[in-house]
């Protein structure tokens, strides 16, 4: 089996990915998850910093995890997260999951550039030949970060109840290795 590596180190044009540490559960990481608007479509709605920590211990102790920080080139600031969980070694297949926490990034290609770093990482890295995530139909800026990335829709899938209350399809969606 594939070992993922805990200090993984990718860098972009504008963001740098790295392995999450202790001391990256920080009270603005904290502010992200508890911000209705920032996890409006995420399944947590409230963390502390202990939470934080204990998660990310978690995370990095997963073997079939790359659980990254996304951190900004030039100030080292930490505005999000990014993980393929699960990683499927043996179907050679990961989820993957993207949160841009702070807001004053969000619209910026942010999302578009880590996606298609980690997809680019695990297909050449982790040996993996299929990444998917499912989106909620509503989560337009996903869903158009995702495209831009160079997924495609696979198929639409049966309405689920949001925290609201009211019901939304979700979007499957999938990029492949291409030779």
């Amino acid at each position: 089996m594939m070992e993922i590596e805990n200090d993984t180190n990718i860098r972009g044009e504008s963001i740098c990915l790295r392995g999450l540490q202790d001391e990256d559960a920080s009270v603005e990481y904290c502010s992200w998850i508890n911000d209705p608007k920032v996890n409006k479509f995420l399944g947590t709605k409230k963390a502390t910093i202990n939470e934080l920590k204990k998660y990310i211990k978690e995370k990095k102790e997963n073997k079939n995890c790359l659980f990254l920080g996304i951190f900004t080139k030039t100030s080292n600031k930490h505005i999000g997260n990014i993980k393929l969980e699960p990683i499927d070694f043996k179907n050679k297949k990961a989820i993957l999951g993207i949160l841009i926490g702070d807001k004053n990034y969000w619209g910026r290609g942010i999302c578009t550039e880590t996606a298609k770093l980690v997809v680019n990482y695990a297909f050449k890295n982790l040996n993996l030949k299929r990444v998917e995530l499912g989106v909620i139909s509503e989560n337009k800026a996903a869903i158009q970060c995702y495209l831009k990335a160079g997924l495609k829709i696979d198929r639409t899938g049966p309405k689920i109840k949001g925290d609201n209350g009211r019901y939304y399809k979700t979007i499957f969606m999938s990029i492949e290795k291409t030779s």
